[in-house]
């Protein structure tokens, strides 16, 4: 029976079972029917079928399984299936195992065959054939041809061991690169430890500079202050030393004066000596007159004795003129030692008062000198208390900077842990993942 030809199920009730003829007429027409049926079943199915009898004799063989196999039907019709087939190192084919054993098969494994350019891949399928009666008479096979989804396997399967290279690739390849982040990380950490520990000794040296620097401005404005002070006592030493050396030459003007009257001194004691000697010549001349005068009163005989007297008092006078010269010569004599002492002690003071001169100028000079090393002092030093108040200016500044650099090195310290972590995580979502795909491949 051909495909496309259709059969009705016969009446019964247009059949009287009482005729014999119409009984057999009846039962050939209901074998009819269930024949052309199975004709049509197996010439519709859409996998190639084969159909045998209990000796796997070849009874039905559809267009699908002549497209399979490229055996024609009428090659194959009539011909036991192993000697039709003839799957090498098999006795039987799965029909007739089937027709032999009254079991149905479905078999688990893939049968392959053809070449590359025309490769096949099936599994086949049967069940046994009864007779009314019970007894196997033959088995009815399908092929289900899976080479499309097996092709597809292939492919996927492929796919997923390109896919599980390139995943295992890529993950070992992350795990590397997580591997060394992680050494990158712990020698950054380690590294940015060792900053923080040096930054905080710096900010700590800079703390104790910036605290240094405003006590030596402190102390430059201190010494600023005194340096103004010294001024000020070298302004009123160089007055004084001034007011000395004016009244030093004042002295030395009343020194000169003083050796100057001492000089006119000694002129008039040497005066004096003078009018001394004369005057002792005087009353050695008087002595000699009275002298002269006794012996002429002795000589003379009359009235000698007057002019004796006179002469005797004479004499007296001149001896006492004559002590009294003796005296006024000791006192000259005192006097002219007492100038002469004088002038030397006064020239000795003018040495001195002139080397006291010499020196006070030489003070003044020195206080001059003293009072301008002052000022330049006193501007060195304001200039370096404003340094100095620069450098505490930018010291504070500096310990800032510090502060806020720690503060981000701590932050960094902060974030190269968290990617740390983030690291160790995503090496263990790696992991996972490759175990997930491995999974996935197993189960593919």
């Amino acid at each position: 029976m051909t495909a496309g030809n259709s059969y009705l199920k016969p009446n019964a009730d247009s059949v009287d079972d009482g005729d014999e003829a119409d009984q057999v007429e009846r039962l050939r027409y209901e074998r009819d029917f269930w024949r052309n049926l199975f004709d049509q079943l197996v010439e519709e199915f859409p996998e190639p079928v084969l159909v045998v009898n209990d000796d796997g004799i070849i009874s039905h063989w559809n267009d699908e399984h002549t497209e399979l196999s490229g055996i024609e039907h009428e090659d194959a019709i009539g011909e036991r299936a192993i000697d039709v087939i003839g799957t090498k190192g098999v006795d039987e084919t799965l029909a007739e195992k089937i027709a032999r054993t009254g079991r149905s098969v479905r078999e688990d494994s893939i049968r392959s065959g053809g070449n590359e350019d025309n490769a096949w891949h099936i599994r086949a399928a049967g069940v046994p054939l009864y007779a009314p009666d019970g007894d196997v008479v033959g088995a009815f096979e399908y092929i289900s041809v899976v080479t499309e989804l097996v092709e597809r396997r292939n492919r996927l399967q492929r796919v997923q061991e390109s896919i599980s290279e390139i995943v295992d690739g890529a993950v070992e390849e992350l795990l590397e690169a997580t591997e060394t982040n992680a050494e990158a990380n712990a020698d950054l950490e380690s590294f940015v430890e060792a900053q923080l520990e040096d930054l905080t000794v710096v900010q700590e040296e800079m703390e104790s500079l910036s605290a240094t620097v405003e006590e030596v401005a402190a102390s430059a404005d201190e010494v600023s202050g005194q340096s103004a002070a010294v001024g000020e006592l070298a302004d009123a030493s160089k007055e004084a030393t001034a007011e000395i050396v004016s009244l030093t030459d004042d002295v030395r003007d009343a020194a000169t004066e003083l050796a100057e009257s001492s000089r006119q001194l000694d002129e008039r004691t040497e005066a004096i000596d003078t009018v001394v000697d004369v005057i002792d010549d005087i009353a050695d001349e008087t002595n000699l007159l009275a002298l002269n005068a006794n012996i002429q009163a002795a000589q003379s005989s009359g009235n000698s004795a007057g002019f004796a007297v006179v002469a005797n008092e004479i004499k007296g006078l001149a001896n006492q003129s004559k002590a009294e010269v003796e005296t006024i010569e000791s006192i000259v004599e005192d006097v002219r030692t007492n100038a002469t002492e004088t002038v030397e002690r006064v020239e000795e003071t003018l040495e001195g008062v002139d080397d006291v001169l010499e020196r006070a100028r030489v003070v003044d000079d020195k206080q001059t000198e003293i009072g301008v090393a002052v000022d330049e002092a006193t501007t060195g030093t304001e200039q370096i208390a404003g340094a100095t108040d620069d450098q505490a200016a930018t010291a504070e500044e500096v310990a800032t900077m510090l502060n806020d650099a720690i503060g981000q090195i701590q932050e960094v310290a902060t974030s190269i842990e968290t990617l740390s972590q983030t690291t160790d995580r995503q090496a263990r979502e790696v992991r996972n993942v490759r175990e997930e795909v491995r999974e996935l491949e197993a189960q593919l």
